[in-house]
């Protein structure tokens, strides 16, 4: 098994127990004290877990790690996925921000014709120059794992384009039509994408329906399309009427 898949198997472990040991770890996945030891410090040093005394535990400090992400709530990221796919024309240039829901675009893009792809989440960039689209992947300080870039290096990438649709995916959404989000990083580059694309494409799981952050993105009255497994309460959708709903 290599370390990667080791890591993953260690964080999913984590997420169900919360705090356990080296020893517990050794029983569970039948490799060394050593090498299990070595894995959690690569995890330390990415900042998914903390450890302590012999034992470990994920790091609430951080966000969700992103292979939990990608794989919570797949029906409903694929239909939105599918949804937001089919408001891309062909020879569009398409912003992509770097979440998990996003991701699931990709998949539905490459029957496009001359569409041309800005994102700066490097497995998609790469998924889709592979599938034979027009990639240019944002630069910046790789901020998480498998390989999401974000900061003022990655917002100054994406302000070098002009795109005419763009699709971005936040923390949350308050019951005033607020769009928050955690990390100020994807808040320099979402930023970025807003301000130079004519279109705007918000997707929101239910998950994050009435939640919010500590960061402010932009209220409903910026975006020009919201899509959801989860309808948004009708009150809500009044006070913002130059936006379409799309449920899903």
């Amino acid at each position: 098994m290599y370390q990667k898949e080791r890591t993953n198997q260690i964080l999913h472990i984590l997420k169900n127990v919360h705090y356990t040991t080296v020893n517990y770890l050794v029983e569970q996945l039948h490799y060394s004290p050593a090498t299990i030891r070595r894995d959690l410090t690569l995890l330390q040093k990415q900042g998914l877990v903390k450890r302590s005394h012999g034992g470990v535990e994920l790091n609430n400090e951080s966000d969700t790690p992103f292979i939990f992400r990608q794989h919570s709530m797949k029906s409903e990221k694929s239909k939105m996925a599918e949804a937001a796919a089919k408001l891309v024309k062909d020879r569009d240039v398409v912003f992509l921000d770097g979440s998990s829901t996003v991701q699931y675009i990709g998949h539905f893009l490459i029957s496009k014709k001359d569409i041309c792809v800005i994102t700066n989440n490097l497995r998609l960039a790469s998924f889709l120059g592979e599938n034979g689209i027009e990639v240019y992947c944002a630069g910046g300080k790789i901020t998480e794992l498998p390989g999401t870039a974000s900061g003022m290096l990655t917002a100054h990438s994406f302000s070098s384009f002009r795109a005419d649709i763009m699709f971005f995916s936040t923390d949350g959404i308050d019951e005033n039509g607020i769009i928050t989000i955690k990390p100020e990083g994807y808040f320099l580059h979402n930023n970025a994408m807003l301000e130079h694309s004519k279109t705007h494409v918000y997707l929101c799981g239910s998950d994050k329906v009435g939640k919010h952050s500590k960061i402010v993105q932009c209220d409903l009255s910026s975006i020009d399309y919201f899509i959801s497994d989860h309808p948004l309460p009708q009150p809500l959708k009044d006070k913002f009427p130059n936006t379409s709903y799309i449920h899903v």
